[in-house]
């Protein structure tokens, strides 16, 4: 690497880790006023607060990363060229190409720390934040475990949820399985059904195509087959959600079984596959914004300083927030392909920025 390709980066590293710090501290804050009054309330232990702030950092980080990035990179031109660090490096025979390479390369290589992060680092650590507030915080007992391709979760009335897949907006299952047990934890009924579908009207969820096995107290088991049944439970399809895992809380690879298993349950997709190309797409965010406002901040530093940076900043990162989801509403909804959904905003502004690149003078 050469000696100005490492003085670029370092100026651009710098006023990164400025940004993102005091970006991070800023939501981090937000947050802190927001849960204030339920920590209060609930006698939290500081521990626990602590570390509900502490794993809130890696998606705060996915989250902000963008911004700061573009930030970064609109400022490092605009002081370079303030202090005319530009017009020296020009007239050294280096072109604006070769000054905005090294700030394009490390934007590309932020986006795949971003990706890596989002996949490896984000779910493991929003688990722990859910866990945390819902479990330490709030004294709720964790009834319900999840995988992806399964629910397992224990009601209050001692039955055993056994869910191959829960559809969470239509409250209909698949693949269920329920052991009944008596007060001293004897298992006194299995109940195995193909269809489980809940009914608003009447409170209650209907169990279709199944079979009852009762295990009676001299060891013989009656079973009784059964095309539509009721049973006396007390859970609601709002218990499942609580312990089902959300998107934001799987990596892409797990989102993508999640998405076979659902799909060979016959249920709508959209939505998911919708945020599956969205996990793709938001990690590169980085480099389309450095790509856009690395020839907006070349074309300005000579009528602008630091606050013309920031304006541009504001400026491209609102408009690219807008059309992002937008895009993402309309994949949800149905209106578009669920890939153009989440990458047409990257498509539109590489398009854009790679136009205004080409028309920098070199």
């Amino acid at each position: 690497m050469s000696i100005l390709s490492r003085y670029i980066l370092n100026q651009f590293f710098r006023l990164m880790a400025i940004c993102q710090t005091g970006t991070i501290t800023l939501f981090l804050m937000a947050e802190f006023i927001e849960r204030i009054d339920d920590l209060i309330e609930k006698k939290a232990a500081f521990s626990d607060g602590l570390l509900f702030f502490i794993y809130k950092i890696p998606q705060l980080f996915v989250f902000s990363v963008p911004i700061t990035v573009l930030l970064a990179s609109v400022l490092t031109l605009v002081l370079f060229s303030r202090e005319n660090e530009i017009v020296a490096m020009r007239a050294s025979g280096a072109s604006i190409y070769r000054t905005i390479a090294p700030i394009l390369a490390a934007s590309f290589a932020i986006a795949v720390l971003t990706f890596a992060t989002n996949e490896y680092i984000v779910p493991a650590a929003n688990q722990r934040v859910g866990h945390i507030w819902n479990v330490r915080v709030k004294k709720i007992s964790p009834r319900g475990y999840n995988r992806t391709n399964q629910i397992w979760y224990r009601s209050g009335d001692n039955t055993i949820w056994q869910i191959t897949f829960f559809n969470p907006f239509k409250d209909e299952m698949r693949g269920v399985t329920l052991y009944r047990l008596t007060g001293d934890n004897r298992l006194f009924q299995r109940i195995d059904a193909m269809d489980v579908r809940w009914e608003p009207h009447a409170k209650r969820w209907l169990f279709k195509n199944g079979l009852i096995h009762i295990f009676k107290k001299n060891g013989d088991i009656v079973q009784e087959a059964f095309s539509a049944n009721y049973f006396p439970l007390k859970d609601v399809p709002g218990d499942f959600k609580q312990s089902g895992k959300k998107p934001g809380e799987m990596s892409w690879s797990e989102l993508r079984d999640y998405i076979r298993l659902i799909r060979s349950n016959g249920a709508d997709t959209t939505r998911h596959v919708v945020d599956l190309w969205a996990k793709l797409s938001t990690p590169f965010i980085c480099f389309v914004l450095a790509l856009v406002g690395v020839p907006f901040s070349i074309r300005s530093s000579r009528s602008g300083g630091v606050a013309l940076g920031v304006a541009i900043t504001i400026a491209i990162g609102v408009v690219y927030l807008v059309l992002f989801y937008l895009g993402i509403s309309l994949g949800h909804a149905g209106r578009l392909p669920p890939a153009v959904a989440a990458w047409g905003a990257n498509l539109i502004f590489l398009a854009g920025g790679g136009y205004l690149l080409t028309h920098v003078r070199s």
